[in-house]
């Protein structure tokens, strides 16, 4: 039998191989990789700071947790790495953007965190819905409070 033979079958038979959700869940992982690659093509100012965050958080804790469940999963730790390196880097162009825009570190800390809403001062609107019946800021505001079920 063949080296290269031999190669893919142990790679077919592994337990993180191509049978087995350990192979097919990292790889299509990636693709939210290439989406943040391409996210460096938009502006700043469009970019989510909750959004990255959660991909920072999500691609660190799983590194670290892809060495220790058995069996190991380097597949795992290397797209859920570039997950939070590239989270990581567009986090980094939202703060570099938010002061030089005059923005103090606490206003880009709770616009990361709680979004743009967070800087104006003001609530979104589905908040308003929410915890009263009717849409602020439309002069054609809904009674929601009113409609029957």
């Amino acid at each position: 039998m063949s080296t290269i033979n031999m190669f893919f079958r142990r790679v077919w038979n592994s337990p993180t191989g191509p049978k087995t959700v350990h192979f097919w869940a990292p790889t299509l992982k990636w693709s939210l990789v290439i989406a943040g690659f391409n996210d460096m093509k938009r502006p700043v100012d469009k970019l989510s700071g909750t959004q990255n965050l959660s991909l920072l958080a999500t691609g660190l804790v799983w590194t670290r947790w892809s060495f220790v469940i058995t069996p190991r999963n380097y597949l795992l730790a290397s797209v859920n790495f570039f997950l939070a390196g590239v989270a990581g880097f567009q986090i980094s162009r939202i703060v570099n953007f938010r002061l030089k825009e005059g923005d103090s570190k606490k206003q880009v800390m709770d616009y990361i965190i709680n979004g743009s809403d967070s800087l104006k001062g003001r609530s979104s609107g589905m908040m308003d819905v929410a915890t009263t019946g009717m849409k602020v800021g439309s002069s054609n505001a809904t009674d929601l409070t009113s409609i029957s079920h």
